[in-house]
């Protein structure tokens, strides 16, 4: 194997593992909907970086199936993890959420299911097809940031 194939599968091990904790920690944590939705955002970021990583080395791109069926559940789970009152303490979340509710449900709702697009395109091997899906989720990202994450 080439050192970047080695890295690529390790970076993806490394995501599966975050990724598999944040979702147990979503269960057993939804009494402190900050943590969890950081935890999981922070997971977010980690299955982005592993699954750019292989588009970048040209490595084998099944390996991006595990990092984007993180992202497609997680995604699932992100209208839920801004309840009334959790916008307090320490956390980037606009007050915007909590005022433009149908805005942002839209916004959570459009990266839910472009991610789940992500995971079928990487199940055709198509490397063209997987780059623009991959870019349509990071611009879902990008939109609910914009409007909803303060810097």
């Amino acid at each position: 194997m080439r050192k970047s194939s080695i890295a690529a599968v390790a970076a993806i091990v490394g995501a599966l593992l975050v990724g598999t904790a944040i979702l147990s920690a979503g269960v057993q944590a939804a009494d402190d909907p900050v943590k969890v939705r950081k935890e999981g955002f922070d997971g977010n970021k980690k299955a982005m970086g592993a699954i750019k990583k292989i588009l970048e080395d040209g490595a084998d791109l099944g390996g991006a199936a595990a990092p984007a069926q993180s992202l497609a559940s997680f995604a699932k789970q992100v209208p839920g993890l801004f309840p009334a009152g959790s916008d307090k303490g320490d956390t980037k979340a606009k007050p915007a959420i909590w005022t433009s509710p149908a805005d942002f449900t839209a916004k959570a709702q459009a990266f839910e299911t472009e991610s789940a697009k992500l995971v079928q395109v990487i199940a055709s091997g198509e490397k063209a097809a997987v780059q623009k899906q991959f870019g349509a989720v990071g611009g879902t990202c990008k939109a609910c940031h914009d409007a909803y994450r303060a810097e």
